[in-house]
């Protein structure tokens, strides 16, 4: 029940501690009125902090569900009645309130408006816009913009901007709730929520710094050290102390904070200035509308000026936009960075396809004009060791033989020159060269046509052939040694004067095929033999070798020469 005494004369809106510093607890207002029977009376109340209670006359209006710890939290909920007519009386009324709050955090009583209803519900729909819609506002709008720049600095972690941002908003959220909630809860006392906002205030005005210097590309790391180092020192101090916090420190933290913030849109307006960049000259326009309003509510906070209504919470939103615009703006320009350095990309790869193109065109016509010359070559090299060496043994038995020779001899030779033109030419364009059964099989027409020649010389021939391939040669290598043995034993019988001759094919080992021709000539100088103005035979010899992946090896003195051929098998590989 109300006192009997004790009363003063105050004037709405009203803060008990400007009158009674330090008073915890409970704190009753009554307001009169002289009512005209007939008339709808209705009564607008702008807030009351912390918690309360309503009454006309001796009837009671409404009531907050907790009028001790945890008290309900009803300084920003504007209060509207349509007064019964049962409960008013002609003559004098009066309007019971009752405040139950702490001395900390401004508690009092807001304006009371009596009047018609159509006079009240304006004022009361105005309050309510201002007092709850807004903040409600405010938090959905800075809900969204967080979980969004959250996403994005998840995608893009060097955009540190983005996610300061993004902490930026959630804390101001959670900031927020401060005028949206109407319970401490999940915690037990009106301290407990109270330290707990003060904790989330360090925080965005920490992040909200940080978000303001890195998306003006500043970085100040000593600044920064002691700005995360002071947060988290204060942060400590205010969950140590808990329900002891003295008022000067609650008062020290919020001022403190909010210099920091005030600082650092100050800081931002000269940067923009330097900088002339638009989306810093954007952001700066958008911080001083919000500088404006923080400077408000803490000259408000501080009680320098008598307005109890908050201009944060009303502008908030609009701020919020506008940074939400600019991040949007800069990300956009990122984009289009990005998009134009794709384009600049796309044409440097068409035109290093094009370029490339040009150089694989070039590269096929010289590995072309290659291949012909390599056809050139080994058509060169078939010529001088297949049908020369006919031609050689032709004319030796020419030479060797009667003065008169009969027509059928020359037919057979002629006939052996185009059985040899023809070999040459089917093994020059055909697919594959034929394969033979044995070694054997594949050295008897050689040694036919040379054991007849040798034999016109008086040149002893040995053949010591192997009765198996130590690893069965492909018919290109086949082909390689027939021309290889053609070209050696026809420089014995145009070079070297022998008497003796023997041809060795065998194993050397590891699957390794080793041909020999030796014979007990004149000999001759290798180093010569291999110069350039030399002629083509050991030239011609080496690169057919050489081709099938052998090794030929030439000895060569006054006791005779010796060749051999040392060819690896054919490895195969798989993977």
């Amino acid at each position: 029940m109300p006192p009997a005494t004790g009363w003063e004369t105050v004037t709405l809106p009203d803060i008990w501690s400007t009158r009674w510093p330090g008073y915890d607890g409970t704190v009753w207002y009554r307001v009169e009125w002289t009512h005209c029977p007939g008339q709808a009376v209705a009564v607008f109340l702008e807030y009351l902090s912390m918690a309360g209670a309503g009454r006309l006359n001796d009837d009671t209006l409404w009531a907050d569900a907790s009028l001790v710890e945890p008290l309900s939290r009803g300084w920003n909920l504007p209060r509207y009645s349509l007064l019964p007519p049962s409960a008013l009386r002609a003559g004098t009324n009066t309007l019971w309130f009752r405040a139950v709050g702490y001395d900390r955090y401004s508690s009092g009583l807001g304006g009371v408006h009596v009047g018609p209803p159509d006079e009240i519900r304006p004022l009361y729909e105005r309050e309510w816009l201002l007092r709850r819609v807004l903040p409600q506002v405010n938090l959905i709008i800075s809900i969204t913009l967080g979980c969004f720049f959250l996403v994005v600095w998840l995608l893009r972690r060097n955009e540190q901007a983005y996610g300061w941002y993004a902490l930026t908003s959630l804390a101001w959220l959670l900031f927020g709730l401060n005028s949206a909630v109407t319970s401490p809860w999940p915690f037990a006392t009106t301290h407990g929520w109270s330290t707990w906002i003060t904790l989330v205030f360090t925080i965005y005005c920490s992040a909200f710094a940080m978000f303001a210097w890195r998306f003006g590309g500043q970085r100040f790391p000593r600044l920064e050290r002691a700005l995360w180092t002071l947060t988290g020192a204060v942060c400590v101090a205010l969950l140590a102390l808990g329900p002891v916090q003295p008022k000067i420190v609650f008062y020290l933290v919020a001022m403190g904070y909010a210099a920091v913030f005030v600082g650092t849109c100050v800081q931002f307006q000269l940067h923009a200035l330097r900088t002339r960049r638009p989306e810093h000259l954007f952001l700066a326009a958008c911080m001083l509308s919000f500088l404006v309003a923080v400077t408000h509510d803490m000259l408000a906070f501080l009680r320098i000026i008598d307005d109890v209504h908050g201009y944060t919470s009303a502008t908030a939103p609009l701020m919020m936009i506008g940074m939400a615009l600019v991040l949007a703006w800069s990300f956009t320009t990122t984009l289009g960075r990005v998009e134009r350095f794709n384009r600049e990309l796309a044409d440097h790869v068409d035109r290093a396809r094009r370029e490339l193109t040009h150089t694989l065109g070039r590269q096929h016509e010289l590995e072309v004009a290659n291949a012909r010359l390599s056809e050139r070559l080994q058509i060169s090299h078939d010529l001088h060791d297949g049908l020369g060496s006919s031609l050689v043994r032709s004319i030796v038995m020419a030479e060797t033989g009667n003065a008169t020779l009969p027509p059928q001899h020359y037919v057979s030779i002629l006939k052996s020159l185009r059985d040899d033109l023809r070999q040459i030419l089917d093994q020059s364009f055909a697919a594959t060269p034929a394969a033979v059964a044995s070694p054997a099989d594949w050295i008897a027409p050689l040694r036919r046509r040379y054991g007849e020649l040798f034999d016109e010389q008086e040149v002893r021939c040995a053949w010591r052939i192997a009765g198996n391939w130590p690893a069965e040669p492909d018919p290109a290598r086949l082909l390689a040694l027939t021309r290889f043995l053609e070209e050696a034993l026809t420089n014995v019988i145009k070079h070297s004067r022998a008497s003796a001759i023997t041809v060795t094919l065998g194993d050397a080992g590891h699957g390794v095929l080793a041909l020999s021709v030796e014979d007990d000539g004149a000999g001759f100088d290798v180093g010569l033999a291999d110069h350039p103005m030399a002629g083509i035979g050991l030239r011609s010899m080496r690169a057919r070798i050489a081709r099938i992946g052998g090794r030929l090896e030439i000895e060569s003195d006054a006791g005779g020469t010796r060749l051999r051929v040392h060819l690896p098998p054919i490895t195969h590989f798989s993977g």
